[in-house]
Formats: structure tokens, C-alpha cells, sequence
């Protein structure tokens, strides 16, 4: 995992060669200090020989010179090493996301992905600097600083055989011990964000059914599993601290009194000493470090695994490339054959669509009515493979939709989903997702075809006006009539509406029908829609029930046949023609 994870260094990996070695040289010069001191005490201050402190002075002045400029450019390297790692890691994760299916982002959720794209990349980024650092710091110390204790004297460096390995042992058992809980802690932070996510997100439905008490206990719930999850593991790494202070203080103590003994008895000079003891505070010191790097790399492994399920995920659609390039303009013929279709997390009885089979000429309008819950929207879905169906095969132009490549097939698919989506920017730049290359006089053209040209006159700033994230600021029916505008200037072979009219008025509804009829022959235009009034001119009608095609006519074959669409229409009748 960690070597698949390294792979995304990048143009980043000199700064990961050229930190390690700076760490180095900053490391032997905090190393040579020491023993340097030990010269000057002992043979300078002792031996009262001034030229030669001088000389050593000296000679200790540029040393550590030369520590801190290796120390400033071994950070600068090592950030620049680990800020282009974490770079390189969220876009390979971003553009791996946007290949995913519906069905992808339903199995992993868009919380989780979100927390993978941003927390967990953190802390491999964090472990990232660490390694450049840390990890290289710390046996440079560790060895070099055992290398003189060893030379100055090998009786009292016998300790650190004790020492060391019960340090690495309880630093091992706590990690073990630990492991789980990061993972299950990242789990958490998932379940926090989603919390969060869908609070933000449907904020105007929480207020207007007064269920803010009801979300903050739900967003209590989550923080309190996170916080009892990160006090468990936080509770387990604490007893590192005392446990490695405590194995110090008593090696410290043991080479205090070795070490005392053998200055008075003169196997040792005081100089020696003071050095040895500074050495053994780099050694455990060394040693902490590294068990604070391997706590780190424990909660490392949890985030690593999460971010390279996501990198490693074959997607549910894949995409086929034998049209890769190709411009043959699509008619916008649609033939289903024996289709059905279930959601990949539900249960085999939880069929959406059975058996449905019709053939949608191209440039016809049709029509899809039903209760809902019946499959309209999962049905429409199934034309430019936002899902895959379980069962049989949908054509387009007579080639099964798993044939195409997919920028190729939706880029002749224009669609206005249920939930109409705006982005932060200008109505200008909204408009021109449908269209990069659209000047004003074709922005104006759609927006007065999907009678949005009234309102958006209004405004001081025309097109330019701002729009706030998810469309705030314009109204239901506003939003819809933009989101239409911006699928006619795609000018598809096929459009695709989703219940994109509910919220216009019959009248207004009719002119953007009309203007269907006369400036969209040649388009295949499918209309899913609850009101009779909205679909009763489509040149067929198909009527849903159950999953199943009820029927398929005109609206007279219909009224004359099928019980279903009579119901529909009875039931709206008697509602004022509103919706049932």
C-alpha cells in the first residue's frame, strides 16, 4: 500500500532525496557539538589552554552554522516534498472520482469521499513530512550519537542494550494496541461529515419542520462517537509518554552513577561525562522520535488504506473506447429490450424496472407518466449510463449504450434532473456549461426559448448576475427555467426532462413546450411529468405502473384504454388540475 502510495511523488521526488540528506548533515553537526564540548572542557577549560579553546570555538561556531542552514532548507525541502505529495494525491483522487458511477458514489457516500479527498490525504501528508524528517533524524541520532558513546567509553554504553529494546517493546505493544481504533476513528469522521453535509444541505426543510432539535441530537450522536473513539485511542497512546520518560529517567540515573564512579576513580574525565550524558539524551530522545513516527505511520496505514480503496475501485460503468474521438452525429433513436433494473445496494426483490421494453423513434416527444415511486427517473437514467441496467439492453441509434464511450453518448444527451443544480458563478456561466463556446446572442436565443429571458431582464446585471452556491438566490421555478435554457444550448440529439417544469406555471410550461414542437424537431425529446396537462400533446405516452409499461398511445388512446392513465387524469381533475 505505502509503495503504491509513494508512487505519487511525482516531479516532488528530489525534494524527498535532497531533505533526507540535509537532515543528515544537520544531524551530524548537532552531534559533533557535543563531543567538541567535551574536547573543550576537558583539555581547554581543564588544561587552562586558551588558544586552544579559541581554535575549538571557533570550529564550534561554524558547525552549528552549518546545522542551521542545512536544518532551514531540510524544512523548506521537506514541505515542499510533502505539500507536492498531498497534491498529487487528491488529484489522483479527484479524477478517479469523477469516474465513478452513481452506483459508485452510493457505495462509498459522499461524505466518506469527501474525508478521503481531504482528512485522510492530510495525515498521509502529514506522515509524508515526517518521513523526510523524523525518520531520518532519528536513527542519524541514534547511531551516531551510540558510535561516540561507544568510542568514549564501552563499560557504560552497555546500558543502552537494556534501554533500547524496552523501549521498543513498549513502544510496539502500545501501537498494536491502537491500530483498530484509527481505523474505526476515520469511520467516525465519515459519519460526522455526513451528519454535517446533509444538515447544510437541506437547512430550509430542517427549519420549516422545526426539526433543528432532532439534528443536533443526531449530530451529537456522531461527535460523541468520534470523541469516545479518539479518547479511547488518545487514553492508549498517553501511557507511551510515562512509559518511555520512565525507562529514561532510569537510564539516566544508572549512567549517572556508573559514570560518577568511574570519574572519581579516574576511568572517565568530567568532560567525558558531560558529553556521554548529552549523547544519551540524543539517543533516547532519538528513540521517542521514532515512536511518535510509528504512531504516526499506525494511523497512516488506517487513512492509507481508505484513500487506495477509492484508487483502486474499478468503476460499476466502464467506459468503452472504441469510439474514443469519434463525431458521427447521434439521431437519438431509444429501443429498450426486456430492460430491468435494481439499485446495486438494494436486494434482489428490490426491482425498480421489469421487463420494459418500446422503441422511441428519433425526433418524436414522448412522454413519461406514473405514481411515483414507479421508475420514471430510474428508467430515463438507464440512456446515458448514469446506471447500468441489471438485465436486457438499451440502444441508442441501434448500439447498446455499453458500446459507446461515454463522453461521446452524453455529449448528444442533454438532461434537466429532478433536483435542478446551479453553480457559484455568474447565470452567464452557468448557461455556458451547456455551451463553453456560446456567445450573447445564443445565451439570450435559449434563455428566451425556456422562458427565463423575462426574469433574467430584470435583473440590473443581465447575465452577469451572481449566482450563490446551489442557486439560493433565484427562485424553484427560476432555477428550472435556467437549468432547461442551459440544456438547449448543448443542442442534443436527445433531451432528457426529469419533472423539470413543476415548478412553472401551465402557462408558461405550455410556451417552452411549444417551442419543443417548433425549434426542436429533429431533437428526441423525453418528458417525465405528474400533470396530464403537461404531456397530453407528446406524440406517445408511456404510462408506468409498478415498474412495468401499463400502456403506450397518444393521450386519446390513452383515455379510451388504459385504466391507469384514466385514474391519473380522473384524480387530477378532481383536484383542480393540480397534482395528485
Amino acid at each position: 500500500m505505502f509503495k503504491q502510495l509513494m508512487g505519487y511523488i511525482g516531479e516532488y521526488k528530489k525534494y524527498f532525496i535532497l531533505a533526507p540528506i540535509l537532515v543528515v548533515g544537520e544531524s551530524v553537526a548537532e552531534l559533533i557539538l557535543p563531543y567538541l564540548m567535551g574536547l573543550l572542557v576537558g583539555n581547554g577549560v581543564g588544561g587552562n589552554n586558551i588558544p586552544y579553546m579559541y581554535r575549538l570555538g571557533a570550529i564550534m561556531i561554524v558547525v552549528a552554522a552549518l546545522g542551521i542552514v542545512d536544518g532551514i532548507y531540510a524544512a523548506k525541502f521537506s514541505a515542499k516534498a510533502s505539500q507536492g505529495f498531498g497534491y498529487n494525491l487528491r488529484e489522483a483522487l479527484f479524477r478517479k472520482v469523477q469516474t465513478f458511477s452513481f452506483a459508485d458514489v452510493d457505495k462509498f457516500s459522499t461524505a466518506s469521499l469527501v474525508t478521503r479527498c481531504t482528512t485522510d490525504v492530510k495525515q498521509l501528508q502529514q506522515t509524508a513530512m515526517e518521513l523526510t524528517r523524523v525518520l531520518i533524524r532519528a536513527p542519524s541520532l541514534l547511531f551516531v550519537s551510540l558510535f561516540f558513546c561507544f568510542r568514549m567509553n564501552f563499560r557504560l554504553s552497555i546500558t543502552f542494550l537494556v534501554a533500547i529494546p524496552t523501549l521498543l517493546a513498549v513502544v510496539l505493544i502500545i501501537v498494536h494496541f491502537t491500530t483498530h481504533l484509527f481505523e474505526i476513528m476515520q469511520t467516525k469522521i465519515d459519519n460526522l461529515n455526513a451528519s454535517v453535509q446533509e444538515n447544510l444541505i437541506a437547512i430550509r426543510v430542517v427549519k420549516s419542520f422545526v426539526r433543528m432539535a432532532f439534528e443536533k441530537q443526531k449530530f451529537k450522536k456522531a461527535n460523541d462517537d468520534l470523541m469516545r473513539t479518539s479518547i479511547m485511542a488518545t487514553i492508549r497512546l498517553s501511557v507511551m509518554h510515562p512509559a518511555t520518560m520512565m525507562v529514561l529517567y532510569i537510564t539516566t540515573l544508572a549512567i549517572y552513577w556508573f559514570g560518577g564512579h568511574m570519574v572519581g576513580s579516574g576511568q572517565m574525565m568530567d568532560g567525558q561525562l558531560l558529553s556521554f550524558i548529552t549523547y544519551v539524551n540524543q539517543i533516547l530522545m532519538s528513540v521517542m522520535m521514532f515512536s511518535m513516527v510509528l504512531m504516526g505511520l499506525t494511523r497512516a496505514r488506517a487513512c492509507g488504506r481508505r484513500v487506495t480503496e477509492v484508487l483502486n475501485h474499478e468503476p460499476d460503468i466502464r467506459d468503452s473506447r472504441e469510439d474514443e474521438g469519434d463525431e458521427t452525429p447521434i439521431r437519438g433513436e431509444i429501443v429498450f429490450e426486456n430492460v430491468s433494473f435494481r439499485y446495486p445496494q438494494s436486494d434482489r426483490k428490490g426491482m425498480v424496472l421489469h421487463d420494459v421494453s418500446f422503441r422511441i423513434p428519433a425526433g418524436s416527444f414522448v412522454a413519461i407518466v406514473g405514481a411515483t415511486g414507479e421508475g420514471k427517473t430510474s428508467l430515463v437514467n438507464l440512456i446515458p449510463r448514469f446506471y447500468d441496467a441489471t438485465s436486457g439492453a438499451v440502444y441508442v441509434d441501434g448500439k447498446n449504450v455499453k458500446d459507446y464511450n461515454l463522453r461521446h453518448l452524453r455529449k448528444h444527451i442533454g438532461m434537466v434532473l429532478q433536483n435542478n443544480v446551479l453553480f457559484t458563478g455568474t447565470i452567464r456561466s452557468n448557461l455556458q456549461w451547456g455551451n463553453p463556446q456560446a456567445d450573447d446572442e445564443e445565451l439570450l436565443a435559449a434563455t428566451k426559448d425556456s422562458q427565463a429571458y423575462e426574469f433574467i431582464s430584470r435583473f440590473p446585471e443581465g447575465l452577469d448576475t451572481q449566482i450563490d452556491q446551489g442557486g439560493v438566490n433565484v427562485s424553484g421555478g427560476q432555477k428550472q427555467r435556467l437549468c432547461i435554457a442551459r440544456a438547449m444550448l448543448k443542442k442534443p440529439s436527445i433531451l432528457i426532462l426529469d419533472d423539470s417544469t413543476s415548478a412553472v406555471d401551465s402557462a408558461t410550461e405550455g410556451k417552452i413546450r411549444e417551442t419543443f414542437y417548433n425549434k426542436y424537431k429533429d431533437t428526441t425529446v423525453l418528458l417525465v411529468a405528474q400533470r396530464i396537462s403537461s404531456v397530453q400533446y407528446a406524440d406517445q405516452i408511456i404510462v408506468l405502473e409498478h415498474g412495468t409499461i401499463e400502456d403506450m398511445g397518444s393521450h386519446d388512446e390513452l383515455m379510451a384504454r388504459c385504466r391507469v392513465y384514466q385514474e391519473i387524469y380522473a384524480s387530477q381533475q378532481e383536484g383542480g388540475g393540480l397534482d395528485g
